[in-house]
């Protein structure tokens, strides 16, 4: 299954730089007020298209679809373009989530950086790689492990940063902040290069799923602030509430969690 997934992503990908680097594409506003750009539904087309071929009898949840609410223990979830806003801006920061659902949990995901290359994935045996697609370089098994960095470094996004991340720790830690777009951060969390994601706010569980998946078999966690457990999938209307991605799960124990009630 995931050899497919990594497949449509991929593809999907190319499709979306194509329209990317010409700059030929048309936008229209959704009832959520978001933006909706040709390349999304081109993508979704694509994946939705490859998904039903290969896995018919296994349904798929997309952003970009009319979803209704599944009965199923095991389903498909896809953002064919995660971070639309930065594919507007021309930041090169956005990407092609498809993810595996089976009993409320992200069994297989798969993230794919159209400009960049990058192409995070897990595998059925509960690991998680990288390499880069375009470059073709040889795969590399991720762990979390810490980079060479002397502080705690918190990831946020590039437009939702609100200050109040920076307030979660129990103490005083140093910490720098990197600001990145789309679900690249939990990929950032899983190969190191970050360590503490803090969102507040609704987010869809096509935001997270993939890179849950990814950061979970990488060593992290992906924690509700509500429930203090693991996000699970399959909820009403597909919505997760505030949460937190962590890197490594005993920096659970440097968050204030009375802060976030």
């Amino acid at each position: 299954m995931i050899d497919t997934l990594i497949e449509l992503a991929t593809e999907a990908g190319i499709i979306i730089r194509k329209i990317y680097e010409s700059g030929k594409f048309s936008i229209s506003v959704k009832s959520d007020s978001t933006p909706v750009t040709t390349a999304d539904e081109e993508a979704n087309e694509v994946i939705l298209r490859g998904l039903n071929q290969k896995f018919p009898n296994i349904p798929t949840i997309s952003e970009e679809s009319e979803n209704r609410a599944l009965k199923k223990e095991a389903f498909f979830i896809i953002d064919p373009l995660d971070g639309t806003k930065g594919f507007l801006n021309k930041t090169d920061n956005f990407t092609v989530n498809i993810a595996f659902i089976n009993n409320c949990e992200p069994n297989l995901g798969v993230i794919y950086s159209p400009i960049s290359g990058e192409l995070y994935y897990t595998s059925p045996n509960r690991e998680s790689f990288k390499y880069n697609y375009l470059k073709k370089t040889e795969k590399v098994k991720i762990t979390g492990n810490l980079e060479n960095r002397e502080a705690l470094t918190l990831i946020t996004s590039e437009n939702n940063f609100v200050g109040k991340e920076s307030k979660i720790f129990k103490g005083d830690y140093d910490h720098d902040i990197l600001k990145i777009g789309s679900s690249l951060k939990f990929c950032r969390l899983a190969d190191g290069k970050a360590d503490i994601y803090p969102r507040f706010g609704r987010t869809m569980e096509w935001d997270t799923a993939a890179g849950h998946a990814i950061l979970k078999y990488a060593g992290g966690s992906l924690i509700d602030m509500n429930t203090k457990k693991e996000l699970v999938y399959g909820k009403k209307d597909y919505e997760n509430g505030s949460f937190i991605g962590l890197r490594d799960t005993t920096y659970s124990e440097k968050i204030d969690w009375q802060k976030l009630t």
